[in-house]
């Protein structure tokens, strides 16, 4: 089953009530942990950027981090944020966070990722932007650093991102490449992209989470409100159920029933002694025979050693070869 994430960020808006209710229905719905975002305006822009004012609406408290990571522990979910700076790193540390999830604009960024590998605990790492040569490269500075294990996320920094960008085939790609789990962190609208990577293999689903998608701001238009995301838990077990493993080809399930649903052969009517058999004697139909229509050219032209009744299963001892002359040609 892939390890679900309800990323909040900054959905919350600032408001604890808001983001305590976000933890509780997203851990109804079944997702696995719930994830912040650990940001001061200024770790990300410039108080002349156009956005500052609203990316430090979003800005959570030390008081914030506690009370989230309570709510979440008291509804047995895992509480995540993505760092962004040292600080935050401390903080998050002081937290016990199982995780970090790196996002793809600090993909590149040793200095942050120097600071989150020395923590020792796993990364989640959003791939967007990145080429392959830059992903090669963070991923072997963090085993010099001796990070903890790496999940690579195929993510495309657009917001939305279209259907016809997302090429999901880039996780088994990327699996392949750098023999590492794979995981897939979203910016589609809807749930189809994540259930999609899902059965591409993703062990890790990251999809916005809110608790309405028509709100204005935000990441909200491209979210998931509590029923999708509930849906898509749900979903996904079940592809997890119907995927099984491959090993499971010795061991059909199915098997036992080859006897009952293959076909034998069978005297389509009454065959009597001696006559040589054509195929207008026999019907080939279930249930499997010791015979089988794979036998069609050793049993054409045998005569029966005795009369054979219509419905008999043919079998080796009713038959005897045709000797020359018998047939008067």
């Amino acid at each position: 089953m892939a390890y679900i994430i309800a990323e909040i960020g900054f959905n919350h808006e600032g408001d604890s009530q808001v983001a305590a209710e976000m933890i509780r229905a997203a851990a109804d719905a079944g997702a696995h942990a719930v994830k912040f975002q650990s940001f001061r305006a200024g770790d990300i822009a410039l108080p002349t950027s156009p956005h500052f004012a609203a990316i430090k609406e979003g800005e959570v408290t030390e008081e914030q981090h506690v009370y989230f990571s309570a709510v979440a522990r008291d509804h047995g979910v895992d509480f995540l944020s993505t760092p962004f700076g040292p600080w935050a790193v401390e903080l998050l540390e002081r937290l016990d966070v199982p995780a970090y999830k790196v996002a793809s604009m600090d993909c590149t960024n040793r200095f942050l990722l120097r600071q989150i590998a020395q923590t020792g605990k796993a990364i989640y790492l959003s791939s967007g932007m990145a080429s392959l040569d830059e992903l090669a490269e963070t991923l072997s500075f963090l085993q010099a650093e001796k990070s903890g294990p790496v999940t690579l996320l195929h993510c495309l920094s657009l917001y939305p991102a279209e259907s016809k960008d997302l090429n999901l085939e880039t996780i088994p790609f990327l699996k392949s490449v750098f023999q590492l789990p794979v995981g897939y962190s979203d910016h589609h609208p809807g749930t189809d992209a994540c259930l999609a990577a899902a059965m591409l293999g993703a062990e890790v689903i990251e999809t916005h989470f809110t608790l309405d998608s028509a709100k204005e701001g935000g990441d909200h238009f491209h979210s998931v409100e509590p029923d999708a995301l509930k849906e898509l838990v749900s979903k996904i077990t079940l592809f997890d159920i119907m995927r099984g493993q491959r090993q499971t080809i010795f061991q059909r399930p199915d098997r036992q029933f080859a006897k009952d649903y293959r076909r034998g052969v069978h005297a389509a009517r009454k065959i009597e002694k001696g006559r040589p058999i054509t195929m207008d004697d026999l019907q080939l139909c279930r249930p499997a025979t010791s015979l089988s229509p794979n036998d069609l050219e050793q049993i054409i032209g045998k005569t029966a050693l005795e009369e054979i009744a219509a419905g008999t299963a043919l079998d080796g001892g009713l038959l005897q070869p045709v000797k020359i002359g018998e047939t008067g040609e």
